[in-house]
């Protein structure tokens, strides 16, 4: 009997040091925000298609009380569906460097050439003689000119999956820091009758170091996040509700998966046996964050998948709320515009 006890404490400790470590591990130090909806300017309109401007204010936080190195940010926009094309981004690929002026390069070149020439004499005890020559030449060569300093990109920006997304990578340099709030313009080609869309957009930040045990440099990822935008014009009223509808029911969405998520019991003896069991049947646990992301993405669906069926009713609601609310905005494109 004591022997079973044993072996059942050891079991139990296994999986829940992991737990521990993994707790531990994910913790993000910089914290990604957006607006969950953003109107668009119609800035030309011509031959049955319109161009819309679309400003993204992301901004972040740095959560840690000591200066966290972040060596870049990677922002990805991709718009959902096939409604749009990317025409223009900002900001677009910027150069710099560390070195303020140009580096001053100086080369010189020295020539010289000597010759000497002595003679000394003795006669006798009572004449002596001496004669010399001796003859210098010196040439120095000298150049001197400015050397650009070398630059490496600052921010980097380009087109993804075939023109209908764009790409931004921001360095942390002495002249842009990668905290607070930054914004990103796109410019889309759409049909004319075009009232709303969605977009997708994912960040992340990292930093470059290298490890103790080996010499090549690693990628450490110090936060994440991942977010659906709704985008409607600017002069549609009745969009700019339905939008609104939607950025509540994602809050309240947020806020049942946080109380749910808080309420769990972590060191409790059925949660561990339970991850135990997970470990041992090599099932894949998901978290209230992949959840969340998977609806806001449409990747499931709030009626029939098994892991958004087994949350409490008020997760479940708010669900269905959310994925109601979202295919409500989406369908106005087929209505017409009344303004």
């Amino acid at each position: 009997m004591p022997f079973r006890i044993y072996f059942l404490l050891i079991a139990i400790s296994i999986p829940h040091a992991d737990a521990v470590s993994v707790a531990e591990g994910s913790k993000s130090i910089v914290h990604f925000d957006i607006p969950p909806s953003v109107a668009a300017d119609v800035i030309e309109a011509d031959k049955g298609r319109a161009s819309l401007r679309v400003d993204l204010k992301l901004s972040s936080m740095i959560s840690s009380p000591e200066t966290a190195r972040i060596d870049q940010w990677l922002v990805r926009c991709q718009p959902r569906g096939q409604f749009a094309s990317i025409v223009d981004y900002s900001p677009r690929t910027e150069t710099g460097s560390d070195i303020a002026t140009p580096i001053q390069v100086k080369q010189s070149k020295e020539k010289q050439q000597s010759l000497g020439v002595g003679v000394n004499s003795d006669y006798f005890s009572s004449f002596r003689g001496n004669a010399g020559l001796d003859h210098t030449r010196k040439n120095i060569d000298s150049l001197q000119f400015d050397h650009l300093a070398p630059v490496h990109a600052v921010t980097a920006a380009g087109t993804i999956n075939r023109g209908t997304g764009v790409y931004f990578k921001l360095r942390w340099t002495a002249e842009q820091i990668l905290e607070g709030q930054k914004t990103f313009q796109l410019v889309l080609d759409v049909p004319n009758t075009w009232r709303t869309g969605l977009i997708d957009i994912s960040v992340v930040a990292q930093s470059e170091h290298k490890s103790f045990a080996s010499w090549e440099q690693s990628t450490k990822t110090l936060g994440s996040a991942n977010f659906v935008i709704a985008v409607y014009r600017s002069d549609d009223i009745h969009a700019c509700e339905v939008a609104r509808r939607m950025a509540n029911a994602e809050h309240q969405l947020r806020s049942r998966m946080k109380e749910e998520t808080a309420s769990k019991p972590s060191n409790s003896l059925s949660t561990l046996l339970r991850k135990m069991t997970t470990k041992m049947e090599f099932e894949k646990t998901r978290t209230s964050t992949d959840l969340l992301e998977r609806l806001m993405f449409n990747q499931a669906d709030p009626y029939l998948d098994s892991d958004i069926r087994k949350l409490p009713m008020p997760c479940r609601l708010a669900a269905l709320n959310y994925s109601d609310a979202q295919e409500s905005f989406t369908r106005l494109n087929e209505q017409p515009i009344n303004k």
